[in-house]
């Protein structure tokens, strides 16, 4: 596929998931994760061991929800770094109003793709976080 064409598919598949993600709809966030996906959740949601499985990333974002009455995300940058991998910049808030937090914060997340799944999923605070 030539890259012009390539690049807006997948800029038209992340602004899915963010728009899907923006309206707390997790299925159609998380419909092309691996059943056996690897994650590394953002970094100032969790700390641990990478998370293994749709289901466990599933409830993971479920209890972010819970915590937090608000969460959205803005793609910042997308770039194919290799064939199948793809990395973004985005910045992530998460607000409760029941005890007044408020968490901003942008990650560098690298996603690695096989037969149009994820199958990888990592995301790392960025270092320079000018907000």
């Amino acid at each position: 596929m030539p890259e012009r064409i390539r690049r807006r598919v997948l800029q038209t598949a992340f602004d899915r998931a963010r728009d899907a993600f923006n309206r707390d709809d997790p299925a159609a966030v998380f419909a092309l994760f691996a059943g056996d996906v690897e994650y590394g959740p953002p970094p100032p949601l969790y700390e641990g061991a990478p998370l293994r499985g749709r289901d466990a990333v599933f409830d993971f974002w479920a209890g972010v929800r819970e915590r937090y009455d608000d969460s959205n995300i803005e793609n910042l940058s997308l770039e194919e770094a290799t064939p199948g991998c793809i990395v973004r910049r985005a910045r992530l808030s998460h607000r409760s109003s029941a005890r007044g937090e408020e968490l901003t914060y942008v990650i560098v997340q690298t996603t690695e793709l096989d037969r149009g799944y994820v199958v990888r999923q990592v995301n790392v605070l960025e270092t320079d976080t000018r907000l």
